[in-house]
């Protein structure tokens, strides 16, 4: 691992253990074991590590480059993947509308990555009606069904902040029952089998 992988890694670890805006630049230097200096050398703010580590997340998560899934099992599967990235970078989830306010080129990032999914997702719940995973009567409620799972992806950890829950790995991940719950009411028999037959599920 190079320096630059360090102080990423160490950076992540310390936002997620406190908070971007506890933590400083020195702070992530000393853990890191680098000079401040070096650590300028690499990046030249903290901003640029934190857009730096959202990049990373979202290369991670690959969500406008996956192959549509071909079943909800896979589907499934996919969805506890990428509840698993954002709990390695929860920092994020719980800090992002802040974060977006002190960085433009952060905010435009996440503007541009959050519309593109969305119309991924659209596309998705097509896919899954031509498929007979969910009953057409969804197609009337497409849009209303991929603004529920982004607003369930995008706010679940600060609804656990706000709800005073516990906020372990194990409540992060509850968010995979929820996009399921969402889509509950359109499966077909097809999908219900299909689903019995998941592992985890």
């Amino acid at each position: 691992m190079d320096k630059k992988e360090i102080i990423l890694e160490t950076a992540l670890a310390l936002f997620n253990n406190y908070d971007t805006k506890t933590i400083t630049t020195n702070h992530i230097a000393k853990e890191a074991g680098v000079s401040p200096g070096n650590l300028y050398y690499h990046y030249k703010n903290k901003e640029e590590i934190i857009y730096e580590l959202y990049k990373q997340m979202m290369q991670k998560i690959g969500f406008l480059s996956a192959p549509l899934p071909a079943s909800l099992c896979e589907m499934n599967t996919y969805c506890r993947y990428v509840a698993n990235v954002w709990w390695k970078y929860r920092f994020l989830r719980k800090e992002l509308l802040f974060l977006m306010r002190r960085d433009p080129l952060l905010q435009q990032a996440v503007i541009k990555d959050n519309k593109a999914q969305y119309e991924k997702l659209l596309e998705l719940i097509k896919h899954l009606v031509t498929n007979g995973c969910i009953e057409k009567k969804a197609m009337q409620m497409h849009q209303f069904i991929a603004q529920t799972i982004m607003l369930y992806s995008q706010f679940w950890t600060p609804f656990l902040t706000i709800m005073g829950e516990k906020e372990d790995e194990a409540a992060a991940l509850r968010i995979t029952q929820k996009i399921k719950k969402i889509l509950q009411p359109y499966l077909t028999q097809k999908a219900i089998a299909n689903l019995q037959q998941c592992k985890g599920v």
